[in-house]
């Protein structure tokens, strides 16, 4: 009895001792208006910036690159893409989103 006993402490305290904590994120929004040409990112409810593109002419107004450019530049920063989709309003605009997400470093 007292060996079950001392078999399943050492079995607990060497299970708790490997159990990891929650991994804990900040999250972001990226949203990228084709017709006024505007990225806005809003990140933990907290920091919200908000940058206007210019358009090469002869460029279309529904290219995306600003937008996937300002993703890449967040994953370079360790940001990781959860999602991202597209909605168009008419024949004009169209507004893409991506939702990030970056570990919290411990």
């Amino acid at each position: 009895m007292k060996t079950k006993h001392i078999l399943f402490t050492i079995a607990l305290l060497f299970s708790v001792t490997f159990l990891n904590a929650q991994d804990k994120y900040e999250f972001a929004v990226i949203e990228y208006v084709t017709g006024n040409n505007t990225i806005s990112i809003s990140i933990d409810g907290i920091d919200f910036i908000k940058e206007k593109h210019e358009i090469k002419q002869g460029k279309s107004i529904h290219h995306a690159n600003p937008f996937l450019l300002k993703i890449k530049e967040y994953q370079d920063q360790d940001w990781e893409v959860m999602n991202m989709h597209a909605v168009v309003f008419g024949n004009t605009d169209e507004t893409f989103f991506a939702y990030l997400r970056k570990k919290i470093k411990q």
